[in-house]
């Protein structure tokens, strides 16, 4: 575990022994799902996760006017996990989504024909989502865990990605960002996870 520039870096079984003794004071009921698009891996030097960070957090506050940067968390190629804003605080990720949510970004551009997710990082974000499932007690399902593609990014209104969305967290995210794929493709293997992780 390593701290620089108000954020942590951790490794997944990190993650998952420190996300079990946090205590929030505010529900939590989404777990939201997003990729960075930039930085995507090509940005990314194996050694480079804090300057990233801070430069998606000035990003944030001096270019949208948020108070803090808008995740909690940050996944990268590696399997390293960097902490972003406050879990005491909802995020700024989803308009309209975000009171009872916690945000994680993806870094990498997952849209079909970009980059290519590593095992590592891969098994961080099922791990990840499946610790943070049995954490808050919630079920597996796309209710739960949330795409960003399936909101309007103006309203906020879900439409499953019928119109007006984003592409996040990408056309190639765990096979595909439709609800379907979700259903088909990520939410198995976050299942098959759980019993690891009892409630």
């Amino acid at each position: 575990m390593i701290k620089r520039s108000g954020f942590t870096k951790l490794k997944i079984q990190q993650f998952e022994d420190w996300i079990t003794t946090m205590t929030l004071a505010r529900t939590v009921s989404v777990i939201q799902q997003h990729h960075t698009q930039s930085p995507d891996y090509g940005l990314f030097d194996g050694n480079n996760h804090f300057d990233l960070q801070q430069r998606m957090k000035n990003f944030h506050m001096h270019r949208n006017g948020w108070r803090d940067i808008g995740q909690h968390f940050t996944t990268f190629p590696d399997g390293s996990i960097l902490t972003g804003g406050s879990l005491q605080r909802p995020p700024a990720c989803i308009a309209g989504h975000n009171t009872n949510s916690i945000c994680i970004e993806h870094l990498g551009n997952f849209d079909l024909g970009r980059d290519q997710m590593t095992d590592e990082h891969r098994e961080t974000i099922i791990r990840m989502t499946a610790h943070l499932c049995s954490r808050f007690s919630l079920p597996v399902d796309t209710q739960s865990i949330v795409y960003h593609h399936w909101f309007d990014p103006d309203t906020g209104q879900r439409n499953d990605g019928a119109e007006n969305h984003k592409s996040c967290p990408g056309t190639n995210f765990f096979g595909g960002n439709k609800v379907q794929d979700c259903m088909e493709n990520f939410l198995p293997l976050v299942s098959a996870l759980l019993p690891e992780y009892p409630v």
